[in-house]
């Protein structure tokens, strides 16, 4: 009852708070901050009494609160928190490659190979199928030549398969869990991120060909490389250096952490460096090559990081527009069940072989289907990208992402539970409203 009196409080001073005028910018951007952190904090304890994941309560959060519904958070809100979100996506993606563990993953390098080919690759094709037969209710997909609809339905099936490390990192932090399933859950959806950013970039630059929008091929093709390769050895370095202040400072390792990220978030988009990639990279380095103890930074950063990923998820809440959903909710539903039989196949064919964990054959498939960062990314990109169709396409794209964020963390943890993994972790947790 207390928890859900302050939702009422929170609402009712931010609405007095927002009739007064001639805040400061900075003055509007902390009092949002501090607004969507409490909210989603006790968003989260409401939500925890009737046994929904306290994500859930962050993306309820923001989406009652965001321009969709109250108002309270507007888009020019939104639009200057997104260095917090920024800086979430780099925390999320150092901790996610700080939890991938070569040793551990070698064992299952197969599935994962598997995992790859047969449900992420082949759902691309699915999806791009399915999208090009829903031409008939896509009337801006219906209107172009077939040569140009194969492509644009192409690149839409890549984008709807998008994966979130966020989501994943998010359940398997609340729930503490340990295990075959968790790693190959956590190992898929990382390379299952590069997996896709390379292959949209191939098919965007398919599509501003057929569709003369003017994408050159040669430096389409030396921008992708940068970004891959380059974010990479940077993200090395950045490994390296967190690594040299672990082993020689006793402490501040997670206020240094959080500098670095809010550092790599600013700068790494600006010299057409991916964060996410810069990050994961020295996440892995640290915990597999460095000689420093990942381990220490793992549980300092994981306690200092939970405003940040309160915000973050609540932001993401915010953005989804549920009169958008509603309107295109036929196509958005069916490429919805799409994307999930498409996985569910996928990964039953990769867990096939002999020696594969029960459990792994059972549930890892479920560990793709949740969406948020990357997926909205490359729905903004194809909005500004291609201004002819992007709007339009960008409608479907969001809707199947705002679906997956309602459901599929649900589902999620009640798997993480079943497969018995859940509470094998000894570690700090970013998703306990306790901390």
């Amino acid at each position: 009852m207390i928890p859900l009196l302050m939702l009422l409080a929170l609402g009712g001073l931010m609405h007095a708070a927002r009739s007064f005028a001639g805040a400061s910018p900075s003055g509007a951007i902390l009092l949002t901050f501090g607004f969507l952190l409490l909210t989603a904090y006790f968003a989260a304890r409401v939500v925890s009494r009737i046994g929904l994941p306290r994500l859930t309560g962050y993306l309820l959060a923001g989406i009652v609160t965001g321009p969709y519904v109250l108002g309270l958070v507007d888009k020019p809100m939104l639009e200057q928190l997104k260095v917090v979100s920024g800086v979430a996506v780099c925390m999320i993606a150092l901790t996610a490659g700080s939890e991938l563990k070569l040793a551990q993953v070698r064992p299952v390098a197969g599935v994962l190979t598997r995992l790859t080919l047969f449900a992420i690759v082949g759902s691309m094709f699915i999806l791009g199928g399915v999208v090009y037969a829903l031409r008939p209710l896509l009337p801006w997909l219906n209107a172009m030549d077939p040569t140009g609809a194969v492509a644009v339905a192409m690149m839409i099936g890549v984008a709807l398969s998008a994966q979130s490390p966020a989501v994943v990192m998010a359940l398997v932090s609340e729930t503490r869990s340990e295990g075959p399933v968790t790693r190959v859950i956590l190992a898929a959806v990382v390379v299952a991120d590069l997996v896709v950013i390379l292959c949209y970039a191939i098919a965007s630059t398919v599509v501003g060909t057929v569709t003369g929008g003017g994408v050159e091929l040669v430096r389409t093709v030396a921008s992708v490389g940068w970004e891959l390769l380059g974010s990479v050895g940077f993200g090395v370095l950045v490994g390296g250096l967190i690594g040299q202040f672990l082993r020689h400072v006793s402490r501040g390792a997670s206020l240094f952490a959080v500098m670095i990220c809010l550092v790599v978030a600013e700068i790494g988009q600006r010299i057409l460096l991916d964060p996410l990639i810069v990050m994961l990279a020295a996440g892995i380095w640290l915990e597999n090559f460095s000689r420093a103890d990942a381990s220490r930074l793992l549980h300092e950063f994981e306690s200092a990081s939970l405003p940040v990923f309160l915000v973050f998820f609540a932001l993401a809440g915010a953005r989804i527009d549920l009169f958008t959903l509603y309107a295109s909710l036929g196509p958005v539903a069916i490429l919805a069940a799409t994307r999930a039989v498409s996985f569910f196949v996928g990964g039953k064919l990769a867990t096939a072989g002999a020696g594969v964990d029960p459990a792994v054959r059972r549930y890892a498939w479920f560990g793709l289907v949740p969406q948020a960062g990357l997926a909205l990314a490359l729905a903004i990109l194809v909005q500004k990208s291609f201004p002819g169709f992007g709007p339009s396409a960008s409608v479907i794209l969001f809707g199947v992402v705002g679906f997956n964020e309602l459901i599929a963390p649900v589902i999620l943890r009640a798997i993480l539970i079943r497969s018995g993994e859940a509470g094998r972790r000894e570690a700090a947790d970013f998703a306990d409203s306790n901390h």
